[in-house]
């Protein structure tokens, strides 16, 4: 019955701010720039910590968060809805929103008074976006295996040399 929020970029008052206007949902937000537990409303702010982050995200209904790697990942993994909002300046955020967006993820540029209902479309319209990554860890280990069946061990070649220099020496 929450929704998840870490947004670095934003400090607490901006989040404050834009989340208490949608007062029907409770946030959870994991901040960088708080040092003690804060709330008000139906805004929750606390200091970051893995395992409080965790356990928020597993019994989340959502996640909104920036456009890195490993809290996007997560959320898509868990079947969380997901929404993001890439760091200004950071290239490597908005090539990712950009994917997250092809793939169906809702993306703002913006924490602004302007996209608040868009963030209530989400929460009310929007689905958690279902990707599919098989494990073929195996397979793939296979395909390396059988490619590689007839050349010759060079680890071992190169032990052997190493040896014979240091024996000689």
């Amino acid at each position: 019955g929450h929704y998840t929020v870490y947004l670095p970029a934003y400090d607490d008052k901006r989040l404050l701010k834009v989340l208490k206007q949608i007062p029907d949902i409770q946030w959870q937000v994991f901040s960088k720039h708080s040092k003690k537990l804060l709330g008000e409303k139906n805004v929750t702010i606390q200091p970051i910590d893995n395992d409080a982050f965790i356990a928020s995200m597993a019994s989340c209904d959502g996640v909104l968060c920036g456009a890195g790697f490993e809290t996007p990942a997560e959320a898509l993994f868990m079947k969380k809805k997901l929404m993001v909002i890439p760091m200004k300046g950071q290239y490597e955020q908005q090539c990712n929103a950009a994917a997250l967006k092809k793939m169906g993820v809702p993306v703002l540029k913006s924490l602004k008074q302007e996209n608040i209902r868009k963030i209530e479309a989400w929460i009310n319209d929007g689905d958690s976006i279902e990707v599919n990554y098989p494990d073929i860890t195996e397979e793939i280990i296979k395909r390396l295996i059988a490619l590689h069946a007839d050349a010759e061990p060079v680890v071992q070649k190169a032990e052997v040399e190493m040896y014979s220099v240091k024996k000689f020496r």
